[in-house]
């Protein structure tokens, strides 16, 4: 650090880590853990990644302070407060829980993509999803009024998933919902633990690939005519001329029924 200090003037402990990253990986590129941060430039962090996870806020000292991938996966809490400016507490666990995720997949996005493709249509794999897939997912559990609020909330699918402090109460929190709209938050939760459980409000029913489900159907309903048809035939016909004659049906059943009384 000191001679990267003296030889070119810098003074941001950021820009120095940055620059000694880079050289590192050069110098020794088959022991990088993660090549392909390598190919994480500053203005997709900004760009791309900040908006995925909620954090637009931040752009501005990402920006200024240069934040590619090696220096990504290199910063610490402590880094996050004191060189980045990020003072809240669940935004420090946002930004964590999203570079824990592009460490997972290698910051190879190409696999996250194809992964975040696969749950576009469907509600699971929800650690990978971005803000802007946890803003869908409101929408389609009616609270479309308070999608457009997670843009600044830092919550995302890994947050979701992992972080311990998430909740209900943050969430509604994040969205501005008072604490007097209980029937709201109740639902919230419901929606949540059906989330969290695996459950989908869009899963895509498969149609039967062969006739087999429709013949089922049809000697079910064949097998249910016969057994009435017998059910009368047990039965002597009314007298036309008995008035008292009644046809009963019950309407919890489709069944068809006559009173015995008079056939007595």
């Amino acid at each position: 650090s000191s001679g990267i200090n003296a030889e070119y003037g810098m003074t941001n402990p950021l820009h120095k880590r940055k620059l000694r990253l880079a050289l590192e990986d050069v110098r020794s590129p088959d022991s990088v853990t993660y090549p392909c941060a390598g190919n994480l430039h500053s203005q997709w962090v900004v760009e791309e990644w900040l908006p995925s996870i909620g954090l637009n806020q931040y752009k501005g000292t990402f920006r200024e302070n240069l934040v590619d991938g090696r220096l990504l996966n290199s910063l610490t809490k402590k880094d996050i407060e004191r060189n980045l400016n990020v003072v809240e507490k669940s935004h420090q666990a946002s930004l964590m829980l999203g570079i824990e995720l592009l460490a997972k997949y290698n910051y190879d996005m190409e696999i996250l993509g194809e992964k975040r493709s696969g749950c576009q249509t469907i509600d699971r794999d929800v650690e990978v999803w971005t803000t802007a897939r946890c803003a869908e997912w409101l929408i389609s559990v009616d609270l479309k009024e308070y999608a457009n609020k997670l843009s600044y909330s830092g919550i995302h699918g890994a947050v979701i998933v992992h972080d311990k402090e998430f909740s209900v109460d943050v969430l509604a929190c994040a969205l501005g919902i008072p604490i007097q709209r209980k029937v709201l938050r109740r639902h919230m939760e419901q929606e949540i633990a059906v989330l969290k459980s695996g459950g989908s409000r869009r899963q895509t029913v498969s149609k039967p690939k062969s006739g087999r489900f429709k013949d089922q159907i049809s000697r079910a309903f064949t097998k249910q005519q016969d057994a009435e048809q017998l059910q009368l035939k047990a039965f002597k016909a009314p007298d036309p001329g008995n008035h008292h004659a009644a046809l009963k049906i019950d309407p919890d059943s489709i069944s068809i029924k006559f009173d015995p009384e008079i056939y007595a």
